[in-house]
């Protein structure tokens, strides 16, 4: 037996023989010697972990920040200028903002760890087998299963490995977590084709699944990393971490900021030397320029930012965990979302009867027994409807599952026991006031038929207060009209003609092919005697059935998911439906919730297989619906959307999501439902498992970069004023010495820019947001617009602080004139700060309390600059003095014009635009 052999077989397609025979097992199962020699040779039951990165190196990481790095080299030059002051400052700040990612990151790798916790612990199986009457059930640790064991599954079980069927007693298996699937799927042992997809091979039970119903006997094939989930962990391995557009933008500003101040300060060093200044004077000054042209408080700010937009997305149910995906879903183009628990409730739910040729619909969705009956939209009272009464009676009393509430945490919440198929059939009967437990008494239950898939129907037997036998049915349209000879209707009870049963047949395939699961419901009395000959004759299609209707049930979409599709398609975002589950299910909740358009196309995995990459790149962009998809298939639509230039967000909750979410740009996971390998791999959670919470994360996601644009705007305008300053007190106040020292620099830069800079983090969202085209993927940070705009508000800063420099010192002292430069300049940023609420419009058209905390900052700013004037303590470590009240007025009435320059500008801006769209 080679080992790399198994995983590439095609074990549905072998019978049980054949994979024995490959396998070198018998049907009792292996000697406990032969497992352990298979467990050296396979290794355990368990998938393998990822590298990953250890805490130093997610420390280190963070050190790549551009902004950082140019930190750490202006902190360098300021210790070998002894300025150590500076130095201990710009540590502070690169320590702060170095923690701050490494405490958001380090969490980011646990993918691997969480899949093994879909394990079974344990798992039943023959061991040490002299005959197979002989036979010895053993539980034993999932780790030590291999290949050619004999698995004993009962409902409950979590399947340990992917395993050939070869023995089924009435076994379903839920499959939802690997193929999104929202039944659970019958299974049986009968050998299958080649050619067919993991959710179509019904003779494997896959690892990770789990028993609803039933029990089964199943030869291990494929254990570990060469299960289905272990290539699903395969492809989280594989899946390359992608940079966020913030990430992007940041390093390409970095650098745009690393060769300003380095071209500044060489320019400033060398125009300096050549007027014949000293070296080491020159030395200083060319470092103050560098640290004029760094805006230190950037990084800081910008993780703030970021902070205060994770935490409004957790107030909107959005738990952002790697902190710079904020960013990226405001710039998402495409999302990717699965159908099962995502656009659906994941609960079966009746949604239509068919009686007295009577459509009849049913609203509400899930377990929770809240909804009505109505016809063409008109309420009514179904118990009216005799036979619709009768059929609902039926279904209630042909089933075995059970609807219970629950208080948990305060709430009441209903709970099906049992399939969730039967009980959507049971939710249905309680909206029409119809209880189990109340006509289970009425009509007890003396005898069944359980439903398998060899006969696809169900039959119970009840004694009715007649002395007669009540038989209840429900099946597969077609078996149940097959044996039936009646038909109740309006008209009363009726032979059931050939030709009226193709139509009732027609009418049920219509209800299938609009997407729904399709029941028939049937009836008899019998005479007690007459019990055992009925069940014979049923089997021979000799039993005089009447029929009663039809049911049709839904995994229905949620209720919120179609306003929020409409909201997706005006900001500019498409929606695609990538699902495990059938082409014409899929069909039918895409237009539903008003996916599918005339233009729009459907294509299901196995047309996937035919095409070629470059074929799927072709057909990727017109194709709203994925049906009957693979992990694999998600993992490359995704990866082909990303090729074509999207911006993907991969949303889901099952363990076959993981590695297209790992993938996607901005992996969404549902906080509810969702696995841990999911809620691991994704860098949102929406904790209401809500579609709409996707739009509401959007929508953050968009205010905080147009708050970080504001953020930029306000920050750069000081640092383009101070190399302003720099450079025309070099050039024209020759006879003058510095203007501002290194350390007033970084006061300017980080106490008073800090202290505002969070505040505009604060800004509400502006009201047209969601009607906006997202955010391209190449735009840049500083547009041709914002650059004219923050060099025009620089040149009037620069000019007022000169103007007042030189004002104080021909009247007074340096450190007098260098206070009022340095008081003037930090007024200049309070009052620029009320300028950077919006770019567009008048500060005073903007509502003075639609953001308090800017008020706070501006206070905030002005206590400090006076605190600082009058402490010892600043004034020695400062080197400034304290000013009268004149120089305070001289100063507020020169940095005000800020505001007067930049409403003017506003106002032209706005008329040239107004004509333009004219």
């Amino acid at each position: 037996m080679i080992k790399d052999n198994l995983q590439d077989q095609l074990w549905h397609a072998l019978d049980e023989k054949k994979v024995l025979e490959f396998l070198k097992t018998e049907i009792t199962g292996l000697t406990t010697e032969e497992a352990r020699k298979r467990l050296d040779e396979y290794g355990p039951n368990e998938l393998e972990s990822g590298k990953k990165k250890s805490k130093l190196i997610l420390l280190m990481d963070q050190f790549r920040n551009p902004i950082i790095l140019i930190l750490i080299g202006a902190a360098l030059i300021s210790l070998i200028a002894n300025k150590l002051i500076s130095t201990y400052v710009i540590l502070i700040v690169i320590i702060f903002n170095t923690f701050i990612g490494f405490f958001q990151e380090y969490k980011a790798e646990k993918s691997l760890e969480a899949l093994k916790s879909m394990a079974s612990p344990e798992a039943e199986v023959l061991r040490d087998c002299i005959d197979f009457g002989g036979c010895t059930e053993k539980r034993i640790k999932t780790r030590e299963i291999v290949p050619g064991d004999i698995l004993l599954l009962d409902a409950g079980d979590i399947i340990p490995a992917d395993a050939r069927l070869y023995e089924t007693v009435n076994l379903e298996i839920d499959e939802s977590i690997l193929t999104g699937e929202s039944m659970p799927v019958i299974k049986n042992n009968t050998t299958l084709n080649k050619e067919l997809t993991v959710a179509e091979r019904r003779n494997i039970a896959f690892s990770g699944t789990v028993v609803t119903k039933g029990r089964g006997k199943a030869i291990v094939v494929n254990t570990g990393m060469n299960t289905e989930m272990g290539k699903i962990a395969q492809l989280l391995k594989e899946a390359e971490e992608t940079k966020t557009p913030l990430q992007k933008r940041i390093s390409k500003f970095g650098i745009f900021l690393a060769l300003l101040a380095l071209i500044v300060s060489i320019i400033v060093f060398i125009y300096g030397i050549v007027r014949g200044f000293e070296f080491y004077e020159m030395f200083l000054f060319a470092l103050s320029t560098m640290v004029s042209a760094i805006p230190e408080g950037l990084p800081a700010a910008i993780s703030i930012a970021l902070a205060i937009g994770v935490n409004k997305m957790v107030k909107r149910n959005a738990i952002v965990k790697k902190i710079q995906a904020i960013d990226t879903i405001g710039a998402i183009t495409v999302i990717c979302t699965d159908k099962t628990g995502t656009l659906t409730t994941n609960q079966i739910t009746t949604r239509e009867i068919l009686v007295e040729n009577k459509h009849i619909n049913i609203t509400g969705v899930g377990f929770t027994p809240d909804g009505n009956f109505e016809i063409n939209g008109e309420e009514i009272n179904i118990n009216e409807i005799d036979t619709a009464k009768l059929l609902l009676e039926i279904i209630t009393l042909c089933n075995d599952a059970r609807l219970r509430q629950h208080e948990i945490n305060g709430e009441f919440k209903w709970e099906i026991y049992g399939d969730p198929t039967e009980g959507s059939l049971i939710v249905a009967s309680y909206k029409a006031g119809i209880h189990k437990d109340v006509i289970e008494k009425n009509y007890p239950r003396i005898d069944e038929i359980p439903f398998t898939s060899e006969q696809k129907y169900m039959a119970t037997f009840h004694r009715n207060t007649n002395n007669k036998i009540k038989v209840c049915v429900k099946g597969a349209p077609e078996i149940i009209l097959n044996r039936s000879h009646h038909i109740m209707s309006e008209n009363g009870i009726n032979p059931l003609t050939p030709e009226l049963k193709k139509d009732l047949l027609e009418k049920s395939n219509s209800i299938a092919n609009r997407g729904l699961r399709v029941l028939a419901v049937a009836y008899q009395e019998i005479d007690p005697s007459n019990l055992e000959s009925w069940k014979e004759n049923i089997i021979k299609e000799k039993s005089e059935l009447m029929i009663i209707g039809f049911i049709g049930m839904l995994d229905p979409p949620r209720s919120e998911v179609k306003k929020a599709i409409e909201v997706c398609k005006k900001a500019g975002i498409k929606v695609k439906m990538i699902t495990g589950d059938h082409r014409l299910t899929a069909q039918a909740i895409a237009r539903e919730i008003g996916l599918l358009d005339k233009k729009a196309n459907i294509i299901s995995g196995f047309e996937l297989d035919q095409l070629t990459e470059t074929g799927l790149d072709e057909i990727i962009e017109d194709t709203v619906v994925f049906a009957r998809v693979s992990p694999l298939h998600k993992f490359q639509i995704v990866r082909s959307l990303i090729k074509k230039g999207h911006i993907v967000a991969m949303t889901g909750d099952g363990v076959n999501d993981a590695p297209a979410l790992k993938e996607a740009n901005a992996g969404i996971a549902m906080g509810i439902t969702g696995t841990d390998v999911t809620k691991e791999t994704a860098d949102i959670i929406l904790t209401d498992d809500n579609f709409a919470s996707i739009v509401n994360a959007v929508e953050e996601g968009r205010v905080v970069f147009n708050n970080m644009k504001k953020i930029i705007k306000f920050l750069l305008t000081t640092n383009i004023s101070e190399i302003l300053i720099v450079l025309v007190s070099l050039i024209f106040l020759i006879n003058h010495p510095l203007i501002f020292t290194s350390i007033l620099i970084l006061w300017i830069n980080l106490v008073t820019d800090g202290s505002l800079t969070i505040t505009l983090a604060k800004e509400p969202k502006e009201e047209d947001i969601m009607n906006r085209p997202p955010i391209p993927i190449d735009e840049k940070i500083l547009n041709r617009n914002l650059i004219l705009n923050i060099i025009f508000i620089a040149a009037v800063m620069a000019l007022g602080t000169i103007a007042l420099f030189i004002y104080g010192y021909a009247n007074q002292s340096l450190i007098r004139a260098q206070t009022m430069a340095f008081i003037t300049l930090a007024m200049f940023q309070t009052f620029n700060a009320l300028n950077c609420r919006s770019n567009t419009s008048s500060l005073f058209r903007l509502k003075i309390f639609s953001n308090k905390s800017i008020l706070y900052g501006v206070g905030i700013s002005i206590f400090l600059l006076i605190l600082a004037t009058l402490l010892p303590f600043f004034q020695l470590t400062l080197g400034i003095s304290a000013l009268s009240i004149i120089d305070w007025i001289l100063v507020i009435i020169v940095s005000s014009t800020v505001l007067l320059a930049d409403e003017i500008r506003k106002i032209i801006r706005n008329q040239i635009k107004k004509k333009s769209m004219a």
